[in-house]
């Protein structure tokens, strides 16, 4: 079920007058700024996704840099937009977001915006694996896996690739929710990158969205695994997969059949493990759903 969360009325108001189309900040220099930038969110909890847009005249390119993290952004309708993203394990509390502003003149303009971040509210739970897959417990095994598609996505296509925005690729009941800590067999915590969604082995398993296979192949934990590149910096995952019907370079449409459920990997039960990431980190897809990527100008 969706998690609804009231924030402190007195950040509310605060944020209001930061997050309102419109509101300027002032240049590097104090005079008054010739660009615009405008959050399409009051703060983002970690794990999340926002929207940020950037207004002005002659603009040539934007570029933010935010939790040491860079993020392009891309000329739409009539603004520069940028998809950021708040990493799960960020600390809690305000970060500064650096927005470089460049104009078709050859100057340039920095903003220093400030971004609350807030708690999660991730869960936890014990998992007891078999001994057979002990080995997949290893924290090298594990880092590997991590550092082999951070190498993917946190690269930034510029074009975007979806039409028609993205879709749940199954109703079924989540059985593993994002976020969560799990303690594999009382010694190793882990965290969960995605969402997990109970069905038989050898179930059909959509592309959320359109886009480019960047991988296709079997990973150590998360067994028979597609990526996608959405374009933007968005990617999306499908792990524990019994058969792969899609090879990396070929173009999906959403709602392409890309594979089959299974539960190979680190996986005691039949399921699919789907899992979105913008901008080089891992955010919940659930929510990633309600930011309005259909609409104009998103």
């Amino acid at each position: 079920m969706k998690r609804w969360v009231v924030g402190c009325m007195v950040t509310c108001m605060a944020l209001a007058v930061l997050c309102m189309p419109g509101a300027a900040f002032a240049g590097p220099d104090g005079q008054q700024a010739r660009a615009t930038v405008s959050l399409d969110f009051q703060w983002l909890r970690q794990g999340r996704a926002g929207f940020v847009h950037v207004y002005g005249q002659d603009i040539s390119e934007v570029t933010a840099v935010f939790q040491e993290r860079v993020f392009n952004f891309y000329p739409e309708a009539q603004a520069y937009v940028g998809l950021i993203s708040a990493d799960m394990e960020s600390d809690v509390g305000t970060h500064t977001m650096q927005v470089w502003v460049r104009y078709t003149d050859g100057t340039a303009e920095r903003f220093d915006q400030p971004v609350d971040v807030t708690y999660g509210e991730f869960g936890q739970s014990n998992v007891t694996l078999p001994a057979s897959m002990s080995a997949l417990l290893e924290p090298e095994i594990n880092q590997d896996e991590i550092d082999r598609l951070a190498n993917i996505t946190t690269r930034f296509t510029p074009e975007r690739y979806w039409v028609g925005g993205f879709i749940p690729i199954s109703l079924d009941p989540l059985i593993g929710w994002f976020g969560t800590s799990r303690l594999y067999n009382g010694t190793y915590w882990y965290r969960h990158t995605g969402i997990d969604i109970a069905m038989p082995v050898g179930t059909p398993i959509i592309a959320t969205a359109g886009g480019r296979v960047m991988l296709s192949e079997t990973l150590a934990i998360r067994g028979g695994y597609i990526l996608i590149d959405h374009g933007w910096g968005i990617y999306s995952g499908y792990a524990h997969l019994s058969e792969r019907f899609v090879v990396p370079g070929q173009w999906v449409r959403q709602g392409d059949v890309i594979g089959l459920s299974g539960m190979n990997g680190r996986s005691t039960g039949a399921h699919i493990h789907w899992e979105i990431a913008v901008g080089g980190t891992w955010v919940d897809p659930e929510d990633f759903l309600t930011l309005g990527l259909n609409e104009p100008g998103a």
